[in-house]
């Protein structure tokens, strides 16, 4: 009964856009287990690409074939890859083994598809190859081997999975005679153990040596003749478990492929180090000099207080909103009176532009210019523009405090002594301003016969980090809000806009490695076509070819991710060392999760940059990647 049953088999190429050149013209032929079937012709006659479609390289065909009743054309392209990895073993003329790779990896690479463990994977593998008289050879590469050394490895390979099914095409063509005849002895041991084999070739030499011999010319059979009988063994299957292969073993193939090209991959790894340890320094920069601020300039000013102002009163139940915005540390009542007061001072009058009601702390964060600060409800404290109105310069300051200012509101008029004069850095610093306790406010309001109205609050942020995000949510219950000080916030908008712009020039120096990394992986997949093919021809699917090509970029992410890591710790100690000694603190800051960050970056970069040209190895069909130089 025929093992594997060609019916009609019919195979064209397309030559140009309405041109196909027909290759197969109707192969009718049957196969049956144990027999050694030479395939005889001429080159151009059709007979590799006979082979090409019953090792499943190629599926593009009409006719059908069966493999003990089942149809290759109901195959799925996974079970097609299936077949190929446990049914089918493939030797090629030019032996396609992988030069990066031992002997015995060659060899062992068909055995990752199925679930054998490790151990049992290379042993078999050294068993195939003692088998072959290359015990010896298992560490040596490829490129240290003869012409049938090769061939015995190839064939050691096509063996590793116990398939039914052998494919020699030339297998004997590239050897010289002695090695030729002991590859055609191992082919025929193979087919005596009950196996399939078929040689594809052209010479009447092996041909002579096979059981059977088929000549096509032309695409069609010409004669299928016997040279001698054969008797099927019943030889035990033995069960292989088809799977992906496993990410540990991609994993180091991957990394066995990085270090071929290690001076290529390291120039790379480098280039992207350079622009993610930018981007590391710059976030450890701006976070250490926000910080600094806080911490250093928040401290040492009135920095972190707002002053809020409305044109009714402020509640009790306005203070708890207050104190439910983030970022708010405390807030209570307060009082002030805008341009409805005026002065008087000798021959001076005018307008007071605030008239601000003291609060606790004033003396720690308004800078007294002279004079003291106030400790009674008959004495005022004024800005610096308010004194320049009695005086020509501030040497003159001396001569103007414990003098007499008369205060008018609402026609009242209360006459208060001044006690100093302070640098005022609020948004009024260019207007009149004064400050007054808490009961002078009140007996203003008493004097004037007005119900005395709590319409200010005085707002303490956690941080200045909360400066411009408070100020902009209590604007929006329309209210008025003014900061003691805007140097924190503006040096913390340049710090923001500074760290954006850096971060730019960073992520283009990220983006030109990213890249080349692209371009490195393209190459990669151009000059490795044929690995791919031999990795697709020996049962490895699309989605493994394509995870082999994003784990090597990984590494490569890997690799720039360390050295960035390295590469910014370094500059960042340094600078904070140096920091430190002009101003006693470091303005670096050596969070872990930016480190962190930045390597996961460049992985990601890396691993994104690589994807396409993945995909477009995982697209390639074996049969075109195998014919590739």
């Amino acid at each position: 009964m025929a093992y594997l049953r060609v019916s009609n088999l019919k195979k064209s190429y397309r030559v140009s856009q309405s041109e196909y050149q027909e290759v197969l013209k109707g192969i009718s032929v049957e196969f049956k287990r144990g027999e050694m079937v030479a395939v005889l012709g001429e080159s151009g006659s059709g007979k590799s690409t006979l082979m090409n479609i019953l090792g499943g390289l190629d599926n593009d065909y009409t006719g059908s074939i069966v493999l003990e009743n089942e149809f290759f054309k109901d195959y799925t392209e996974k079970q097609l890859d299936d077949y190929r990895k446990g049914t089918v073993g493939l030797v090629f003329q030019s032996y396609n083994l992988i030069n990066h790779m031992t002997v015995l990896q060659n060899v062992e690479i068909a055995m990752t598809m199925n679930d054998l463990p490790e151990k049992k994977r290379q042993d078999r593998a050294k068993a195939l190859l003692k088998q072959m008289g290359l015990f010896e050879y298992v560490y040596k590469y490829p490129n240290q081997l003869s012409g049938g050394q090769k061939q015995r490895v190839a064939i050691a390979r096509a063996l590793a999975n116990a398939p039914n099914i052998i494919l020699a095409d030339e297998p004997t063509g590239a050897l010289d005679k002695e090695a030729g005849e002991q590859v055609m002895d191992i082919l025929k041991k193979i087919a005596d153990s009950g196996r399939l084999v078929i040689i594809v070739t052209h010479s009447q030499k092996v041909a002579a040596k096979c059981s059977r011999v088929i000549s096509i010319e032309d695409g069609v059979i010409k004669s299928d003749e016997k040279n001698y009988s054969t008797s099927t063994k019943n030889t035990e299957k033995k069960t292989v478990n088809p799977k992906s292969v496993g990410f540990k073993d991609l994993f180091s193939l991957a990394a066995s492929n990085v270090k071929q090209t290690k001076r290529r991959s390291l120039l790379v790894s480098i280039g992207m180090a350079i622009g993610i340890a930018a981007v590391i320094v710059i976030f450890c920069l701006s976070k250490g000099i926000t910080g600094y601020v806080n911490t250093e300039v928040a401290s040492k000013t009135n920095a972190l207080r707002l002053t809020v102002r409305s044109t009714s009163s402020i509640s009790d139940s306005t203070i708890e909103k207050f104190l439910s915005i983030d970022g708010v540390e405390s807030a209570e009542k307060s009082s002030y009176i805008s341009l409805n007061s005026t002065y008087q001072k000798g021959s001076h009058t005018g307008y007071i532009m605030m008239l601000n009601t003291a609060y606790d702390g004033l003396e720690d964060e308004i800078v007294l210019s002279y004079g003291n600060y106030l400790s009674g409800e008959t004495q005022i404290f004024i800005n610096e523009n308010f004194a320049l109105k009695f005086c020509d310069d501030k040497n003159e300051f001396s001569d103007l405090v414990g003098g007499k200012l008369s205060v008018e509101f609402y026609g009242a008029k209360t006459e208060f002594t001044i006690v100093g004069v302070y640098e005022d850095d609020t948004d009024f610093t260019d207007y009149p301003c004064a400050y007054l306790t808490e009961d002078a406010i009140k007996n203003l309001y008493t004097n004037a016969n007005k119900k005395y109205v709590s319409n200010a609050s005085y707002i303490y942020v956690e941080s200045a980090d909360y400066i411009t995000a408070v100020k902009s949510t209590i604007e929006t219950l329309g209210y008025s809000v003014s900061g003691q000080s805007q140097n924190a916030e503006t040096m913390l908008e340049y710090i923001d806009l500074g760290t954006k712009i850096l971060t730019v020039l960073a992520g283009i120096s990220v983006a030109i490695s990213a890249i080349m990394i692209f371009i490195v992986t393209y190459i990669s997949v151009v000059e490795r076509t044929k690995e791919i093919g031999i990795i697709r021809a020996v049962g490895g699917r699309r989605k493994d070819v394509s995870l082999l090509f994003i784990l090597e970029s990984g590494i490569i992410g890997v690799i720039s991710g360390t050295i960035a890591v390295l590469l910014s710790l370094v500059i960042c100690v340094v600078s904070s060392l140096v920091s430190a000694s002009y101003v006693e603190t470091s303005i670096i800051s050596l969070n872990p999760l930016i480190f962190i960050f930045g390597f996961l970056t460049s992985v990601i970069v890396s691993v994104l940059a690589g994807l396409m040209p993945s995909m477009q190895a995982a697209r390639l069909e074996p049969v075109d990647a195998l014919r590739s130089e």
